[in-house]
């Protein structure tokens, strides 16, 4: 599609009725790259699929791609395929997620001649834990590495539409204004469950909201609610947790009486499983909202994971109409 060209917006109550943060729809495939009239987006990971579904949901002849489709917690050993590698030269615009998630594709990313916008750019991001030698950073010598799973925390999560609008605006595709519009609406949605989560967590007393997971990327979601994590472990092919690892964590769970432990819904559960058997504790399984879904939307995932950290936790069940 020609840089120029700016597809008009749909009227705010058609909008209003395809906002896809209620249900973002099948993902679509690349276009004929000689299909001049068709403004083709490619997102890296889901969450900025999710949140460019959203964004672009009422603007004509714009299709979505998504590079990383397959069931995957985390990337750090990802390889492209050659079609994701089709996906990329196919764009006109490749939109990321940043603070170095996709360092696995930066030579791909150079090898293209498409713009690339960081959904990343300007927000604050917390340091990693828990990777050992699996960083995601592509500098090697950088002594500042970042958790780039940002989009677990709500309000970095509308800051990193906010940063695609203006990306795409930039571009040409598109005002900045009716992308605002489109987010007021969206994001209220958003915003309504943060708080109403946050009240619940707010209400725990600070000996309940110590959290041990099984992956490291729950920084921004602990960060968000006031939660503290004690302990990280990021288990991988040839990297399980060590004898010395599972011997720490059992005192943590003694001694603070931690009631559950989680694990990523894609990922091992081996030691935790062993650590339940030596403890008795119980195991809660969230997700990364990394994985295409097609039956939930950001918001009802995101909920289903922190019912399920709030329940574990404090040893109470919300009443549905509370959650």
């Amino acid at each position: 599609m020609k840089k120029h060209s700016i597809f008009p917006f749909l009227s705010a109550a058609i909008l209003s009725l395809s906002l896809l943060l209620s249900g973002c729809g099948a993902r679509q495939t690349a276009p004929s790259a000689e299909d001049d009239s068709v403004l083709t987006i490619a997102a890296t990971t889901y969450p900025v699929y999710e949140l460019l579904a959203a964004l672009t949901g009422g603007m004509d002849h714009v299709v979505l791609t998504l590079v990383v489709d397959q069931q995957i917690s985390c990337l750090h050993d990802y390889t492209l395929t050659v079609e994701d590698m089709r996906t990329l030269e196919h764009a006109d615009v490749i939109v990321i997620n940043g603070a170095g998630l996709e360092a696995f594709m930066a030579d791909a990313l150079s090898t293209v001649d498409v713009p690339v916008i960081d959904c990343s750019e300007g927000i604050s991001l917390l340091p990693a834990t828990g990777h050992g030698n699996h960083d995601h950073s592509a500098a090697e010598n950088e002594d500042d590495h970042y958790d780039p799973h940002l989009w677990l925390d709500p309000e970095r999560y509308m800051q990193m539409m906010d940063n695609a609008a203006q990306g795409l605006s930039a571009l040409g595709y598109g005002n900045y204004d009716d992308y605002r519009a489109v987010m007021r609406m969206s994001c209220s949605r958003i915003d309504e469950r943060f708080l109403t989560w946050k009240k619940h967590f707010d209400a725990l007393p600070q000996e309940k909201k110590l959290l041990i997971t099984f992956h490291d990327g729950f920084s921004y979601l602990a960060d968000a609610y006031g939660l503290t994590i004690l302990r990280a472990v990021e288990e991988e092919a040839g990297s399980e947790a060590s004898a010395k690892d599972i011997k720490e964590i059992v005192e943590l769970i003694r001694e603070y009486d931690i009631p559950m432990i989680f694990v990523e819904e894609n990922g091992s559960d081996a030691t935790a499983k062993a650590i339940q058997r030596e403890t008795g504790v119980a195991i809660g399984t969230l997700s990364m909202l990394m994985s295409p879904d097609d039956s939930t939307d950001y918001i009802q995932r995101d909920d289903n994971n922190l019912k399920v950290i709030y329940e574990g936790l404090s040893g109470e069940e919300l009443p549905e109409h509370e959650e």
